[in-house]
Order: structure tokens, then sequence, then C-alpha cells
């Protein structure tokens, strides 16, 4: 993460040999106290938000517990309470 004027942004650091294709993806739903727009989350890249009334539900794919962390410690310095953190690798479109 960097520090901008608008605030914090993730950004993708180089450590030798891209292996990410090697990893396979793992997606998350992260559920949260409270209504978060699309746009709130768009610095995240990848984070999608579903609302279910009090609590919203992130879904996102990620390729290592590192960018996990990163979005939790992002969603933390910004006052959001989560619920909840759960894996979700149900095949692509799958959502329920």
């Amino acid at each position: 993460m960097t520090r901008s004027a608008s605030g914090w942004t993730l950004v993708r650091m180089n450590r030798g040999p891209d292996r990410s294709a090697d990893r396979k993806a793992h997606h998350y739903r992260i559920t949260v106290r409270g209504d978060l727009t699309q746009r709130f989350v768009e610095p995240l890249e990848g984070v999608f938000v579903e609302s279910t009334g009090d609590e919203c539900v992130l879904r996102c794919e990620v390729a290592d517990q590192a960018k996990l962390q990163a979005i939790l410690e992002w969603l933390y310095a910004r006052g959001v309470e989560l619920v909840s953190v759960v894996p979700d690798d149900r095949p692509d479109g799958v959502h329920g």
C-alpha cells in the first residue's frame, strides 16, 4: 500500500519472477456491517459489493494471503466493521 493525497492505495510490488500464474487464486466472502458502495471499494480492484440490508458482502479473488491481509487492513483503516471472512471457492458465476 502507498499513501496518496486521497488515502491509501494498493500497489503491486515486484518481488522477482511472477509466480502468480502457478498459484490458484482463492475467492473470499468478506461480510461487513453497514452499507458500502462499489465506488468506496474501487481502490481495491477486483472486490465486488453485494448489499444484504444491514450488512454488505464483499466478494474478491486473491492470489495469496498477503493480498487478503491488505484488503482487510484497508477496510480496518477506514473504520469498516468486519463480521466474517470465509472462503468462497465455488465455480465462477455461482453465487447464493
